[in-house]
């Protein structure tokens, strides 16, 4: 094709690690990017974000549906109007859990144009036995058309072709961070550490506990906690857990870790440099999710250099997490054996030095670059078939 390819990117929200990698797509000469989003946040998010690709923002009623699909559901009919108006070359679909995404699958299906999909899930998820048997009975309808597949990962690589994916088909397009900017901005900040620490109430001489999390069921902070309490159990070492992040189970989980003797400081929602600081200022990282299809704090945290202690639940686990080299991999809903790997690290400091090196060697090859040439590559494929 002599001219760039037009693709529409189909997208529930924007969200803080997808916005940078599209703003780079974006500029490549090859493609020629419109991002609709079906909403300004389906998942309830507070953080702001500047957009610097082209973007269309659709209309229509949400249903809070979050208690059923872990987000809302904006009913978005205006997608297929748009896309009769812009004729794209290619879809590139982010799953197929809103309405504007199963609705620009039918439009790609019946216009024969390729769509690429975009998918997260992971066959580790814990669902309802209706929910399995829906699944089993859509979702090859969906996967097996696909002129082109990209996942975050290994686990959803699985899912895919569970589902009725090419091997061959399949490009890796990580959920990540600008993995550079995070180390440098690591080094920048090194010397605050101290006044960073006492600012935010940490102790000189503890060991803190960071999770980073949105405060609702599925995270697992309450696990957390517990895990922190049965650590203080298991070790001489003060400890502290820093929870940054805000949600509806904020008071019960501040209420929980009064209860039961944790000291916990809890800082609301950060983004930005107070994000940064908060991982400068943290010994060890923990994200305990009953449920969580990649979980990019994780890809923070080892930009940072420190080591990890995540559930089986956390979907980045099986891509970023070696075991006994930086960090533990734990049962979900194990706060006993979470509170017993955070023991280990926080009386161990060679261990915590040993494992939170080997986090950000591990991260560097999850930068944007290979993220966005992925992308490339995929959607011309996916038109050349």
């Amino acid at each position: 094709m002599s001219r760039p390819i037009r693709v529409g990117h189909i997208a529930g929200e924007p969200t803080a690690s997808r916005v940078p990698q599209l703003d780079l797509i974006a500029r490549r000469p090859e493609i020629d990017l419109t991002v609709v989003y079906c909403a300004q946040t389906i998942q309830r998010r507070l953080w702001e974000l500047e957009i610097d690709h082209p973007a269309v923002f659709l209309d229509g009623p949400t249903l809070p549906t979050s208690w059923l699909l872990q987000h809302d559901y904006p009913i978005t009919p205006s997608v297929w109007g748009l896309l009769q108006r812009k004729r794209f070359d290619c879809l590139v679909i982010g799953g197929w859990s809103v309405f504007g995404a199963q609705l620009a699958i039918v439009w790609a299906r019946s216009h024969r144009v390729p769509y690429v999909l975009f998918a997260e899930s992971h066959l580790g998820e814990r669902r309802r036995a209706w929910v399995r048997g829906l699944k089993r009975a859509i979702v090859p309808l969906v996967v097996r058309p696909a002129a082109a597949h990209l996942v975050p990962g290994t686990l959803a690589r699985e899912h895919e072709l569970a589902y009725g994916a090419r091997r061959d088909r399949i490009w890796i397009f990580p959920n990540t961070v600008d993995v550079d900017a995070y180390i440098d901005a690591a080094a920048r900040i090194r010397d605050r550490r101290a006044a960073i620490r006492e600012r935010l109430g940490l102790a000189p001489d503890a060991f803190v506990v960071l999770g980073v999390n949105r405060l609702t069921s599925v995270k697992g902070v309450d696990t957390l906690v517990d895990a922190v309490a049965a650590a203080a159990g298991a070790t001489d070492v003060p400890l502290q857990l820093l929870v940054v992040g805000d949600g509806p189970e904020r008071a019960a989980i501040v209420r929980q870790a009064a209860a039961r003797g944790v000291n916990a400081t809890f800082t609301g929602f950060l983004q930005g440099e107070a994000l940064l600081q908060a991982y400068a200022a943290a010994d060890v990282f923990a994200l305990l999710s009953r449920r969580e299809t990649w979980g990019i704090v994780v890809n923070e945290a080892m930009a940072f250099g420190l080591p990890l202690v995540l559930s089986e639940g956390v979907g980045a686990a099986v891509d970023l997490l070696l075991p006994d080299e930086n960090g533990c991999i734990v049962p979900v809903g194990d706060a006993q054996a979470a509170g017993a790997a955070i023991a280990r690290l926080a009386s161990d400091a060679g261990l915590q030095a040993r494992y939170g090196a080997r986090s950000r060697e591990l991260i560097g090859p999850w930068g944007y670059g290979p993220s966005v040439d992925a992308y490339v590559t995929a959607v011309t494929a996916a038109v050349a078939a």
